[in-house]
């Protein structure tokens, strides 16, 4: 176990990994998905968001992406295996999300933009 003086980013990413590692254990025997998120700090003090999801269960943003995906006819998976991964309808311009299939970096497209890379 590391002890901390101070929080900065670097401390941080360290507290990070080891909360993550500590979640994952408990999270295989709840069932469990936990991700370890945004973390605010002071030198003092840190909030840290931990978000927890049911394995296999479908969460209110993974319908509101697939009601999506059948307004507009899109596919889930393009044959570049990229994957959309989310939908936000507070962003006007930019409202799904995907991941690129060969470098796993997450964009974010236009309706028009979806229709092109993800028509069925």
């Amino acid at each position: 176990m590391t002890k901390y003086a101070k929080f900065d980013k670097s401390t941080l990413k360290a507290l990070r990994t080891e909360m993550q590692e500590v979640m994952n254990k408990y999270a295989v025997k709840a069932n469990l998905d936990i991700n370890v998120g945004n973390m605010r700090f002071s030198d003092a003090e840190v909030t840290i968001k931990v978000e927890a999801k049911i394995k296999g269960a479908t969460t209110r943003t993974d319908q509101i992406l697939e009601m999506m995906m059948k307004t507009n006819g899109l596919k889930a998976t393009n044959s570049n295996g990229d994957q959309l991964t989310g939908y936000n309808s507070r962003a006007k311009a930019y409202p799904f999300q995907y991941t690129c299939g060969s470098t796993g970096k997450r964009f974010k497209c236009s309706t028009d933009q979806a229709k092109y890379k993800f028509s069925s």
